[in-house]
């Protein structure tokens, strides 16, 4: 049986279901089918996407270590997804050298407002094994810069002493969406 297009399954549904009507099972079965079908539903997509994650752990001078990926459309949006553990106590600002391939860097380029540059603060969970008042988390600010060598990250824990540090085996583990319209 041929594909049907979609306004001749637009049709069958107008004509299958009615206001206070009664619709068989197998019509329903049908109309499914022929939408999963549809070439003009189900077609080849124009939409172009792109998607980069580290093959490894990469760490900074003092040993923490970050694993990303960043998944999005392009000159639209990107979800950026990573974890930081650390590996030393009182660290905050954290440097992680990347080669960060040069199609990635334009990709968040072209996401990005340029008129609000290449930062992005927010607050996220820090799982805390260390601290020395017992909590399971704290929160921090977090300060995501990048450029095309470097993932900057800055955390600033919004707890009072003596949780305001981070400490040997906190992590952090957060996931963030960019969209960043022309006219902000």
């Amino acid at each position: 049986m041929a594909a049907k297009s979609k306004t001749q399954i637009i049709a069958n549904i107008d004509k299958r279901i009615i206001t206070n009507g009664d619709i068989k099972a197998v019509d329903t079965n049908t109309i499914l089918k022929d939408i999963l079908d549809c070439k003009e539903l189900n077609g080849p997509s124009n939409v172009s996407t792109f998607s980069f994650k580290s093959e490894t752990a990469i760490k900074d001078d003092r040993g923490a270590t970050l694993n990303y990926s960043l998944r999005g459309v392009r000159k639209s949006f990107v979800n950026i997804t990573f974890r930081i553990a650390i590996t030393e106590t009182s660290v905050n600002d954290l440097v992680f050298e990347h080669k960060i391939p040069e199609a990635i860097v334009k990709d968040l380029e072209e996401i990005m407002n340029t008129d609000l540059g290449n930062e992005i603060d927010f607050l996220v969970k820090i799982e805390n094994k260390q601290s020395p008042v017992k909590k399971p988390f704290v929160v921090g600010s977090l300060n995501f810069t990048y450029t095309n060598k470097t993932f900057d990250i800055r955390i600033d824990s919004q707890e009072p002493e003596p949780n305001s540090h981070l400490f040997n085996g906190d992590q952090i583990f957060t996931s963030f969406a960019v969209h960043c319209p022309d006219k902000f």
